[in-house]
């Protein structure tokens, strides 16, 4: 048969019904194999619990349920923050924990002692670091320690007392005078400070943690002058430590109290300034 001259005949840019459909499939492969790609590594992912508790040097779990320790983990080659958070429970079992100096015990914390959880989803092994701040209760005394070790997709680290941190230092709290309280020239006030180890625990003179095995005293300058040693004495009704402070000429008062543990290297400093007029 003749073919019309108004024919113009097969498009050579149309492809043809089989390749069409070859072109579909390969379209189809290629978003499979990207979206296979992209999900590989959370398929990949494996729940990884960790546990971090945080003991005071000499003492107990540092404890609280609010202003307790701050934990924060980050990957240590990235600086991705993988988790965050506080821990939360008592300072532990008093026996328990001073018991494992004599050896024997692996495991110090209790079912209650402070802890902080988190699970990681990981998907490789990670270098983690880890930081504990505190303890917040008391801002003068809070420190900071990290830590830092491979943690492995799926291997928990849970056994014993999980990732343990431990934190130096005592805690000096200033019971009186008042910050920048207004005191009349040519009379006393009374200086008086706590101090405990940084779980809280406190001294005694014949508990766990001694009075005689620490050693407090008060350093008092008078407008910037030159600093002047005051002894404090150990009062076991209040459990305190304390003395006179004299107010013989007008002046603003600037008192720091440091705590000394020798056993232990614990250190502990406590300040406070009044108006004399």
């Amino acid at each position: 048969m003749r073919k019309s001259p108004l024919d113009p005949g097969p498009d050579p840019w149309r492809p043809s019904p089989g390749r069409n459909i070859a072109g579909v499939l390969r379209r189809l492969l290629l978003v499979l194999f990207a979206a296979m790609s992209v999900a590989a590594p959370a398929a990949l992912a494996e729940p990884t619990q960790v546990e971090v508790r945080v003991l005071a040097r000499g003492a107990k779990f540092i404890g609280g349920y609010r202003d307790s320790m701050r934990i924060v983990l980050t990957d240590a080659d990235t600086g991705e923050v993988l988790a965050r958070g506080m821990t939360r429970g008592t300072t532990g079992d008093t026996q328990r924990i001073l018991g494992s100096k004599q050896g024997g015990v692996d495991r110090l914390a209790t079912d209650d002692s402070a802890v902080f959880r988190a699970t990681l989803d990981l998907a490789r092994p990670r270098r983690v670091t880890v930081s504990a701040t505190g303890p917040l209760s008391q801002p003068q005394a809070a420190t900071t320690v990290t830590s830092t070790q491979w943690i492995l997709p799926g291997r928990h680290l849970t056994a014993g007392d999980g990732w343990r941190l431990e934190v130096p230092g005592l805690i000096v709290g200033l019971a009186s005078p008042a910050a920048y309280q207004w005191i009349a020239a040519g009379t006393t006030v009374p200086l008086r400070a706590a101090v405990t180890m940084m779980c809280g625990c406190p001294f005694s003179p014949d508990g766990p943690w001694r009075v005689d095995g620490l050693e407090v005293e008060a350093f008092l300058s008078v407008d910037g002058g030159r600093q002047e040693r005051l002894a404090l004495t150990f009062d076991p009704a209040s459990g305190l430590f304390g003395t006179d402070l004299r107010a013989t000429a007008p002046g603003l008062y600037e008192v720091e109290i440091r705590a000394w543990m020798p056993s232990t290297n614990n250190a502990g400093v406590g300040r406070v300034a009044v108006f004399v007029r």
